[in-house]
C-alpha cells in the first residue's frame, strides 16, 4: 500500500506543480531532482519512477549523480532558500492560506540570478572543503 502511494505523490503534485509551470515533460531534461536519501525515496517503486521520469539527472540515493545523505551543508536548499523563504514569508502571519500561497509563490520569484550565482559558489566552496577534509565533519563559518 505504501510501497504504491508514493509515486501518486510525485505524479499528482511535483509533476503537476511543474506542468503549471508550462514546463512539459519534454523539458525535463533541464531540471534535475536531488533528493536526501529519505526512507520514502528509497523504496523501489519511487526509485523506477524517478529514474524514468528524470533519467540520468538524478542526484542522491540511487542517482547517476551521488551525494551525502543529511548533508545540509552541501544542500543549497537547506543552507539558503528554505530560511530565505521563511524569513520573508513569515516576516507577519500570513492570515490565509491563499495569502501563505501568495507570498510563497512572490518570494520564490524574487529570487535574481545574482542570489543564484552566489549560491553557487557557495556550493563549490563547501564541496572544496569537504574534499579537502576528505569526506570527514567540518564546520562552516556563517
Amino acid at each position: 500500500m505504501y510501497e504504491e502511494s508514493v509515486p501518486c505523490i510525485f505524479q499528482n503534485d511535483v509533476l503537476k506543480l511543474l506542468q503549471e509551470e508550462d514546463l512539459l515533460l519534454s523539458d525535463l531534461r533541464n531540471v534535475w531532482f536531488q533528493h536526501d536519501g529519505a526512507p520514502p525515496h528509497k523504496v523501489s517503486s519511487v526509485q523506477q519512477y524517478i529514474r524514468g521520469t528524470f533519467q540520468q539527472q538524478v542526484i542522491g540515493y540511487g542517482g547517476c549523480v551521488e551525494w551525502p545523505p543529511r548533508s545540509p551543508d552541501l544542500n543549497p536548499l537547506d543552507f539558503f532558500l528554505w530560511g530565505y523563504i521563511n524569513q520573508r514569508v513569515h516576516a507577519t502571519y500570513p492570515p490565509t492560506l491563499q495569502e501563505l500561497r501568495n507570498r510563497i509563490t512572490n518570494v520564490c520569484a524574487s529570487v535574481s540570478p545574482a542570489m543564484s550565482y552566489d549560491v553557487q559558489r557557495e556550493v563549490q566552496s563547501r564541496v572544496q572543503m569537504c574534499i579537502v577534509v576528505e569526506r570527514h565533519h567540518f564546520e562552516v563559518d556563517r
